[in-house]
């Protein structure tokens, strides 16, 4: 029977089934194996010892046949455990016991564990570190013992004894193990108190500088926990180590992370040197021969050159260099997928919309399967809406490929084109959103962004819930929502809202007040908002800005003009509003007398604000309006006209405000007034305090007809001359003989 066994060590072909014991039944180990079992086991054999065998390939034979778990295979393993002329076969079985072990440990025969300990004492260190692998991985309460005690067997060799150590180390979670490594300190010998020690470290909670005895006092008092308490210890230990693990992690991709964006950059600049000498046609050769290079690194320096010719000359791949692009979508490197579609997501090309869903389709690395649902939505085509859709809907994609998907549709839906094709999705996205656990706040933020996109008024319901919420993530995309929809029944919550803490929530509150709101209460909201000393955030005021036009742009005519009087405290918004609302009613035609006051109430609040140079064309436009309609006013406003023109930071114009206020009045007292007005500036600060600035104006002023004002006006001119002189010119003396 044993030479019967030794022939059967080998195991079928990797594609021939094992053979599996029933777990119920008790083989008759002095029953002969069929004849197929001789020959699966002798296959087996002949490739574990077949020398020109790769270690990778060898390993798996051992696997296979440790699967066949017979009675005959269990002993031709024992037999190649002990053929000590192969090392390499005897490493292949261990690796296979550490493989079975995880998977299925409870079928791994006890047999095993004496050659296992033998090998321990093996001459190769690793053939040694292999057994100890195995053992260490290997069922059965008596194997730590019998570690135990080989390692204090001073007989024993030294190597076998620091490999039972070994086959320790990696148990050190169950308190007997510890107890053994405690008992091996005892013994006084340095090789074995050091593997020991190293052995204990990972444990410990710091280092044990007092050496042996350290370890027995914690030792002594982690041996009278209780059992619960010393497991939440260890899971304590290794949440820490694994914490530990991960820092580590990071910190080394972060390294390669660099050093590859660094190796990326050298080669992109060789690239450019390379690449500008040459015409176009060669140049597209050669980026197309990169794009195709086999290192990645070569590929990811290409595209950085496309991406710069885009950025810098609006040069967008095509032709062949599309091709090799769209071709990287293919391969194997997630970065590379990644890389090119931040190119291929801003072209608007069929071909691109094509790969990238037939990418979608196969795509199995998380990260670039969300860049591919991005590029979806930025490339806004509607053939994207049946991808996105079984993507939203489908109960195997994760949170974050749902969510990037809600959003791109939400981009698509953005488009009005698009309406009629999303009515689809009308009953998915509630449906999808409703099973969101509302912890997951960015993933119900982006289903609502989606159908707020679409606007579907069945979606209120939906709306309305969320903006009840205190979660600011879900808030702003409700907000837009009710817009969308068009339902102000929320109105109270939004102007609450419009105090939120975050901004972002401020602002969609704003934007939902000005849209839906129609009482002064919602104005009185907006106009808080507008004060910089109560809204500190830019863009929230602005939104609170655009808010308080639209909702006052309802209104009539006489109500918006009488709004402007609450902007009173913020003279820069005022001008704002009332120049709008002034080429609101030029335009109509048919509110003369509105326009007439708006006008000057505008001149009056810029005046005001000393923005004079901004003040004359609306004065102009004022002098105009009430001069066609003779209105009595005109000379006056003419009058003021001339004041802020003179004051203005740029003179010109000066001289046409006064032809034709002279030209036009015909009676001397306006052309009195039009001196008295030029002597009274003379007589301020303004008149000297630019002077280039006031030569030009006195240049325009001299355009003015020498009869139309008479000698008052040339003699004003030439005070006004001599003012402009420099006042330090000193007198020269007279020097005669």
């Amino acid at each position: 029977m044993r030479c019967i066994a030794i022939l059967l060590v080998s195991a079928c072909l990797l594609g021939v089934q094992p053979i599996v014991s029933n777990a119920q039944t008790t083989p008759n180990i002095a029953a002969e194996p069929l004849p197929d079992q001789v020959r699966q086991l002798q296959t087996c054999r002949e490739g574990l010892l077949d020398p020109q065998v790769r270690a990778d390939d060898r390993r798996r034979w051992a696997e296979l046949l440790l699967s066949y778990d017979s009675p005959q295979a269990n002993a031709l393993i024992v037999e190649l455990l002990t053929l000590s002329t192969r090392s390499d076969v005897q490493s292949a079985v261990c690796a296979a016991f550490v493989e079975r072990s995880r998977s299925a440990p409870q079928r791994l025969d006890v047999n095993f564990v004496d050659p296992l300990l033998g090998l321990l004492g093996a001459d190769t260190e690793e053939l040694r570190a292999a057994s100890a692998r195995a053992l260490a991985e290997f069922p059965g309460g008596d194997v730590p013992d019998r570690l135990g005690a080989l390692a204090a067997r001073a007989e024993s060799p030294m190597p076998k004894r620091l490999a039972a150590i070994d086959a320790l180390a990696p148990n050190t979670h169950r308190r007997e193990v510890v107890g053994q490594l405690i008992e091996l300190l005892g013994l006084d010998v340095p090789e074995i108190t050091d593997r020991v020690a190293a052995a204990l470290e990972p444990i410990a909670p710091r280092a044990f500088v007092g050496g042996v005895q350290d370890w027995r006092s914690w030792w002594k008092e982690k041996s009278e926990l209780s059992e619960e308490a010393w497991l939440a210890e260890q899971l304590r230990i290794y949440r820490d180590r694994a914490r530990k693990l991960v820092g580590e992690l990071q910190s080394f991709r972060a390294d390669n992370e660099r050093d590859e964006t660094a190796v990326t950059g050298r080669i992109r600049e060789f690239q450019r040197e390379l690449i500008r000498p040459l015409n176009s046609e060669q140049r597209v050769v050669k980026l197309v021969e990169w794009i195709d290079d086999g290192l990645p690194a070569v590929k990811l320096a290409a595209m950085g050159i496309v991406k710069s010719r885009i950025a810098d000359e609006g040069k967008r791949p095509e032709g062949e260099v599309l091709a090799a692009l769209l071709r990287q979508l293919k391969h194997d490197a997630p970065a590379v997928r990644r890389e090119v579609l931040q190119i291929l997501q801003n072209l608007n090309d069929p071909a691109v919309m094509e790969g990238v869903l037939a990418r979608l389709v196969e795509e199995k690395d998380a990260g670039t399967r969300q860049s591919l649902l991005q590029a979806l939505g930025k490339l806004g085509n509607l053939a994207a809406i049946p991808a996105l859709t079984r993507e939203i809907s489908s109960a195997t994609s994760s949170p974050d490929c749902v969510l990037e998907a809600a959003l791109a549709l939400g981009q698509i839906a953005a488009k009005t084109e698009a309406k009629e094709a999303l009515r689809d999705v009308a009953t998915i996205l509630p449906d999808r959103y409703r099973s969101i656990p509302a912890d997951q706040g960015a993933l119900r933020a982006a289903l609502l962004t989606a159908m707020a996109g679409i606007g579907d008024p069945s979606f209120s319901p939906e709306f309305a819930a969320a903006v009840e919420s205190d979660d600011a993530t879900i808030l702003p995309a409700a907000l837009r929502g009710l817009r969308a929809v068009g339902d102000p029944s929320k109105l109270p919550r939004f102007r609450t809202l419009t105090t939120h803490a975050d901004p972002r929530v401020r602002l969609a509150a704003m934007e939902a007040v000005g849209q839906l709101g129609r009482e002064d209460a919602d104005i009185e909201v907006l106009l808080t908002r507008l004060n910089p000393a109560v809204e500190t955030n830019d863009s929230v005021r602005e939104a609170a800005w655009r808010g308080f036009r639209q909702l006052v742009g309802r209104r009539s005519i006489p109500d918006r003009i009488r709004a402007a009087e609450r902007l009173r405290e913020m003279p820069d918004l005022s001008v704002k509003y009332l120049e709008e609302l002034a080429g609101v009613l030029a335009t109509s035609g048919d509110h003369v007398a509105e326009l007439d006051a708006v006008r000057e109430r505008l001149v009056t609040t810029l005046v005001a604000s000393t923005k004079d140079a901004e003040a004359v064309p609306h004065l102009r436009a004022l002098y105009e309006m009430r001069l066609a309609r003779a209105d009595g006013s005109a000379q006056g406003t003419g009058l003021r006209w001339l004041e802020s023109a003179l004051r203005s930071s740029n003179p010109q114009g000066a001289a046409e405000v006064i032809v034709r206020l002279g030209e036009a009045s015909g009676a001397e007292p306006v052309k009195d007034e039009i001196i008295r007005t030029l002597a009274q500036y003379l007589e301020t600060s303004a008149a000297v305090a630019d002077a280039e600035r006031n030569r030009k104006l006195l240049a325009e002023l001299r355009t003015v007809p020498s009869d139309l004002l008479g000698d008052p006006w040339t003699q004003l001119l030439q005070r006004f001359a001599a003012q402009l002189e420099p006042k330090d010119r000193a007198a020269t003396p007279n020097k005669s003989p």
